[in-house]
């Protein structure tokens, strides 16, 4: 028997998985060496002691979660995985042993990974289904356009085009007339002018030199046109529902206030005949 004790004793002195054990008080009873390297800790320093008794920084070591993530004085972070499993000692008491595979790497990998992801989609400038600006190339764009007209004077308006389905104005319109669309649009516009998907079925038109009342009439001949079929190419797919507005910039008008109020002041969609 007590060589079977001491074969088990080695054995788990020499798993390269990190190993505990607490009894029925929830105190720590051993650890293997494996955990001892992960927690950079002797062991001698957490044998018969809990939650309360440990480091704040091991304090984890208790909570009931797959992961547990460890702040370690000195020794930075640590992220655990855990696994539970319950046993009885050669008297027959219950103790949890609790299995700990170190994921450290994985864990600020995948964090990496997630800051390049938002550091590639805060570099990107492009809307991915039409090709046109992005909301944020758009209010860099407006900003610009703003700055431009503070320091000159220069006439600035902006335009507001918003589509939505005919048939149910809560339904997404399909792809292909957003697509459509967005071609005519850039087609029909200057090329001073600048274009951006603000919302999924909202755009910026970001018109300089262009007085309010010209960017009004621009816009309402584009409602007309593709009332009148100027939208080719949709066969069954709907038509979309357009409703613009325009703003010109004034002294004291930031980007943010020229899109609020431009955005105030939609007007009533073309019908549908």
């Amino acid at each position: 028997m007590t060589d079977q004790i001491s074969f088990n004793e080695n054995l788990f002195n020499a798993c390269p998985t990190g190993m505990l054990a607490m009894d029925q008080n929830t105190c720590i009873r051993w650890l293997n060496p494996a955990l001892e390297m992960m927690l950079n800790i002797s062991g001698n320093e957490l044998i018969g002691k809990d939650k309360n008794s440990l480091p704040e920084e091991l304090q984890a070591l208790f909570d009931e979660t797959d992961v547990l993530h460890l702040s370690l004085n000195g020794d930075g972070e640590r992220w655990l995985q855990r696994d539970v499993r319950e046993v009885t000692d050669n008297t027959e008491s219950p103790l949890r042993l609790h299995f700990y595979q170190d994921i450290s790497r994985q864990i600020k990998a995948r964090q990496e990974r997630d800051q390049l992801r938002q550091r590639v989609e805060e570099l990107t400038i492009t809307d991915d289904l039409t090709g046109l600006a992005n909301r944020r190339a758009t209010l860099q764009a407006l900003e610009v356009q703003v700055t431009r007209s503070r320091r000159y004077g220069n006439p600035l308006t902006l335009g507001v085009v918003g589509i939505s389905n005919p048939f149910d104005s809560a339904s997404p319109l399909p792809n292909i007339s957003v697509l459509t669309f967005t071609q005519y649009l850039r087609d029909r516009l200057r090329w001073a002018d600048s274009i951006g998907r603000y919302e999924d079925q909202l755009f910026l038109l970001v018109m300089p030199e262009t007085k309010q009342e010209d960017a009004i009439h621009l816009l309402e001949l584009i409602q007309q046109e593709c009332l009148e079929g100027a939208l080719k190419g949709l066969d069954s797919n709907p038509t979309p529902l357009i409703k613009v507005s325009a703003t010109a910039w004034e002294k004291g008008y930031d980007p943010q206030r020229l899109i609020q109020y431009t955005l105030q002041n939609f007007n009533t969609s073309v019908p549908r005949h």
